[in-house]
C-alpha cells in the first residue's frame, strides 16, 4: 500500500513540476485519495482555477499600462494649459501628499563680436535648476499646490542657477504656492503664486519661469454637437500684484520721482489685468485647432522699468521681500526716454494679443507618433504709437515621450521695442534684450530614457531699432550691433 502510495506520488510529481512537491508531501497522506485518478483530476482542477486568476490578473495589468500610456501621452505640453485640469502629475504621495519634480543641467553658450555699436559678448557657463513640487488635495473641490526652486533672486524670468560662486550654497525659494478651487468640470478658481493664466511655453508673451501674484479665473462652455467642429470655448482672466509701493505722500527725493511721479502725491501699485478666450475645435480626423484672443492691461507700468535700475530695486522690489539688491531685476529692452532710464518711452501697455494652432496627431515615422503643429502669435501695444508690434511662427513635429523620441522645432520671432514688457517675455529667445529683435529659433530634442531627454536650442538673434533722441527713444541694445548667438544644451530629467 506505501509502495503503492510512493510511486503514484512520483507520478504526480512528474506532471506538476517540483514546485508542487512540498504541497503534495506536506498535505496529503495515503488515506486522503480513494485512488491515483481522483487525486490528479482535483489537482488539476485547482490549476486550472489558478491559471484563470493569474490570467485575469494579467489581462487586467495589461489595461491599465495601456491607460496609463494614453494618460501620459495627452500630458505632453499644451499650446495653453488649461487651469480647469491639474497641470502636474505627480509621481509618489505620502499621507496625502503628493511629490514631483524636475532637475535640468544645461550648457549655456552667449556669443557675440564686438563693433563700435556693442561690446563683444562671450560667456558661456554651466547652469543647473532643480524644482520640487507639492500637491495635497484638501478635498474634491480644494488643491494646494506648492512648488520650491532653485534661482537668483535678482532675476524673476529664470530659475537657473549658475555653477560659480566658488563653493558657496546657492538658495531655492518659493517659486509657487497657490490653492485651486473647482466649483465642478467647467468652473475653476486659483488664488497665490501663479503661473500667468495664458502660459504656453512658445517664449513668446511670457517666460516659461515667469511666476504672478494674484488670481484666476477660468470657465468652460461646451460646444459639441455643431456642424462646425467646435468643442468648447475657455473664458479667462488674470489679476495681479505687480508692487505695493506703500507711498501716501511722496518725497522729493524719493527713487519714484525718476519713474515720473509727482512729489506730494500718492503711489499707487501697479498691476496687470489680462482677460481673454481660447476656442477650441476639431478638423476632421486627427486634426484640431485653437483660436485665442486676450488683452494684457498694464496700470503704473513704469514701476516695472523702475524696479530694473539700481536706486529703484529697492522701492519697488526690495522693500517687499525684505532684500536690498545690488542691481536692479534683469529682463531690460525696451525703449526708455533717456538712456537706462526708469520711465518706458512706450506711454502705456495695452497689448492686444491673438493666436492659431493647427495641430495634427496620429503622424507616425518609423514607427513613432510624430504629431506636429503650426503655431501662429501676434500682438500689438495699443499704448504706443511707434514700434509696437510683434509676432511669431512656429513650426513642431515630433514629441519625447520615450527613448528613441525625436522632436524638431523651428520658430522666428519680431518684438519690437514698444511692443511687451521686456521683464516679464522669454530671457533665452531674447538674451541680453527681451524685445528690439528678430530672432531664429532651433530646436531638436531626443529621448534617453522614458524620463530622460537630451535638448538642443539655438538661437541667432539682430537687434532692430537704434536710439532715436527726437522721440525720446533709447534702447540698451541698439541696431547695428552684430549677431548674438546663443546655445543651450541640456539633460532635463523629471521624477
Amino acid at each position: 500500500m506505501v509502495a503503492n502510495w510512493i510511486a503514484a506520488r512520483a507520478r504526480i510529481l512528474t506532471r506538476l513540476g517540483t514546485g508542487a512537491l512540498l504541497w503534495v508531501l506536506c498535505c496529503a497522506s495515503p488515506a486522503a485519495y480513494g485512488s491515483e485518478a481522483g487525486e490528479i483530476e482535483a489537482l488539476r482542477s485547482e490549476l486550472a482555477a489558478q491559471k484563470a486568476q493569474i490570467e485575469k490578473l494579467q489581462s487586467a495589468l495589461d489595461a491599465q499600462s495601456k491607460l496609463l500610456d494614453r494618460l501620459s501621452a495627452q500630458a505632453q505640453p499644451a499650446p495653453v494649459q488649461s487651469v480647469l485640469t491639474a497641470v502636474e502629475t505627480p509621481s509618489a504621495s505620502v499621507s496625502g501628499f503628493k511629490f514631483s519634480g524636475d532637475f535640468r543641467y544645461r550648457l549655456d553658450a552667449q556669443l557675440r563680436s564686438g563693433n563700435e555699436v556693442a561690446a563683444p559678448l562671450q560667456n558661456v557657463r554651466s547652469r543647473y535648476r532643480v524644482r520640487l513640487n507639492v500637491d495635497k488635495q484638501i478635498d474634491p473641490r480644494f488643491q494646494f499646490h506648492l512648488q520650491l526652486s532653485t534661482g537668483p533672486s535678482s532675476n524673476a524670468i529664470t530659475n537657473d542657477q549658475d555653477m560659480a560662486a566658488t563653493v558657496a550654497k546657492h538658495p531655492i525659494a518659493i517659486s509657487e504656492a497657490y490653492i485651486d478651487y473647482r466649483l465642478n468640470a467647467k468652473v475653476a478658481l486659483r488664488g497665490g503664486r501663479m503661473e500667468e493664466v495664458f502660459a504656453d511655453n512658445t517664449r513668446f508673451l511670457w517666460d516659461d519661469d515667469l511666476r504672478f501674484n494674484g488670481f484666476q479665473q477660468a470657465v468652460r462652455v461646451p460646444l459639441g454637437g455643431n456642424s462646425l467642429g467646435l468643442t468648447n470655448l475657455e473664458l479667462r482672466a488674470g489679476e495681479y500684484f505687480l508692487s505695493n509701493p506703500g507711498v501716501f505722500v511722496l518725497a522729493p527725493t524719493s527713487p519714484f520721482v525718476a519713474a515720473g511721479y509727482q512729489p506730494g502725491g500718492k503711489v499707487r501699485d501697479a498691476n496687470l489685468f489680462h482677460p481673454g478666450a481660447i476656442l477650441h475645435g476639431r478638423l476632421g480626423s486627427g486634426w484640431s485647432y485653437q483660436i485665442l484672443a486676450t488683452a494684457e492691461l498694464y496700470r503704473n507700468a513704469d514701476q516695472i522699468q523702475l524696479g530694473s535700475t539700481a536706486a529703484g530695486s529697492w522701492a519697488v522690489v526690495g522693500s517687499a521681500i525684505g532684500v536690498a539688491l545690488p542691481y536692479g531685476l534683469n529682463g531690460t529692452g525696451n525703449a526708455t526716454t533717456v538712456p537706462d532710464g526708469a520711465r518706458y518711452n512706450a506711454s502705456h501697455f495695452q497689448i492686444a494679443h491673438a493666436g492659431y494652432r493647427l495641430e495634427r496627431k496620429g503622424i507616425r515615422i518609423g514607427g513613432r507618433e510624430m504629431p506636429a503643429y503650426l503655431d501662429l502669435q501676434g500682438s500689438r501695444n495699443l499704448g504706443s504709437g511707434y514700434l509696437r508690434n510683434a509676432f511669431m511662427a512656429t513650426v513642431n513635429l515630433g514629441r519625447v515621450h520615450d527613448a528613441g523620441d525625436m522632436r524638431l522645432l523651428y520658430q522666428y520671432a519680431i518684438k519690437d521695442a514698444n511692443s511687451m514688457i521686456s521683464q516679464f517675455t522669454d530671457d533665452d529667445l531674447g538674451t541680453c534684450s527681451g524685445v528690439n529683435i528678430a530672432v531664429h529659433g532651433f530646436r531638436f530634442d531626443l529621448g534617453l530614457t522614458r524620463f530622460l531627454q537630451f535638448q538642443n536650442l539655438f538661437f541667432v538673434q539682430d537687434p532692430r531699432r537704434g536710439n532715436d533722441p527726437a522721440r525720446h527713444f533709447y534702447v540698451p541694445l541698439q541696431r547695428g550691433a552684430n549677431t548674438t548667438f546663443r546655445y543651450l544644451g541640456q539633460l532635463a530629467f523629471s521624477f
